[in-house]
């Protein structure tokens, strides 16, 4: 009789969303090259018609300055990082109670990772995906609050901002669907935390200095956060993150935790483990996040190169609503 799998071995996460760093590449690689064909064929619609001189001027524009799989991904990363100035603001104005803080961070930063594997920015800029995300979050980590509330802080902070614009109900629950769709349906993700706190309390039978344990345990969530950002939830189960952030924290501590795995891991298991515990710290020990200037650089360029066809500024995106009587949503790109 075939061993039974492990329950995080039957869950989506593991089953769906889980690839090689080769696949995972190809897959993005795959993406932006078929967002650029999107976009091609999008400016030489808009041209029908028009100046054929404007028109090769403009698509050579869009060719010069159009993003690379790499900058895809710094620029999906800036909007990633300001998922948790957003976690900040929430948590000041008490619409999110702090134990739901966590969770509805990791799960919003995972639906956008998540998202951006089957979209790319040509359709869809970063900003009004990550808000829907984070929206959408507060719903599946039962931390729900209504449009109203969620837009106030928004507004507020943006006009502190001197921002030019200003976030609607509909930039969010427009593209709802839409993320919901990419998301496959779901909806469900497992996170390190729990881990981390089931391996805090495991511990505690094998390691005498507590309160080390403890400081160790509090400073593990420190490298939790950082591995978010990463590409560890895709490669990773969460208790093997959790372990390899607790084993970053316990060497600021000066915490022995190979006492602990000594005794909790057979020698051949604790081989294989070791080694997928070293390229995780190394992961989220090496990551460096893109700098604001670095992301605004990178939006200059998205907006010479952003899909006609998706974009309410352009011609073509005008002309196709007229003809159709109708208004589908797309988000704007806004790096202020």
């Amino acid at each position: 009789m075939a061993d039974r799998p492990q329950l995080f071995e039957q869950t989506s996460q593991y089953q769906h969303w889980r690839f090689t760093r080769a696949s995972l590449a190809k897959l993005r690689t795959e993406n932006n090259r078929q967002g650029v064909e999107r976009v091609l064929h999008g400016l030489r619609q808009e041209a029908q018609g028009g100046d054929q001189e404007a028109s090769d001027t403009r698509i050579a524009e869009a060719t010069a300055n159009m993003l690379t799989p790499e900058e895809e991904l710094k620029l999906i990363d800036f909007y990633l990082k300001m998922i948790n100035v957003y976690v900040t603001i929430y948590r000041a104005s008490k619409l999110l109670k702090p134990e739901s803080l966590d969770n509805v961070k990791a799960t919003a930063i995972n639906f956008m990772k998540r998202f951006y594997l089957h979209n790319v920015v040509f359709d869809y800029p970063p900003k009004s995906i990550m808000l829907t995300c984070f929206y959408l979050a507060t719903k599946v980590e039962n931390a729900f609050m209504k449009i109203e509330d969620f837009i106030r802080p928004l507004a507020a902070a943006e006009a502190k901002r001197g921002s030019k614009t200003q976030t609607k109900s509909e930039d969010v629950l427009g593209l709802e669907f839409i993320v919901i769709q990419s998301l496959q349906f779901e909806l469900a993700v497992h996170h390190p935390y729990r881990a981390a706190y089931g391996f805090y309390l495991d511990m505690q039978a094998f390691i005498n200095e507590k309160d080390v344990l403890r400081e160790t345990y509090d400073r593990t969530a420190h490298y939790i956060d950082k591995s978010l950002h990463t590409d560890l939830v895709f490669h990773y189960q969460p208790s093997q993150i959790a372990l390899g952030a607790f084993k970053l924290a316990a060497k600021e501590k000066d915490l022995d935790v190979d006492l602990y795995l000594t005794q909790r891991f057979d020698a051949r298991s604790l081989e294989l483990l070791y080694s997928v515990l070293d390229e995780i710290q190394d992961g989220i020990a090496t990551f460096a996040t893109t700098s604001k200037e670095e992301a605004q650089a990178i939006d200059l360029k998205l907006i010479l190169c952003r899909n006609p066809e998706k974009n309410p500024n352009s011609t073509l995106y005008k002309r196709t609503v007229a003809a159709q009587g109708d208004v589908p949503y797309v988000s704007d790109s806004d790096s202020d």
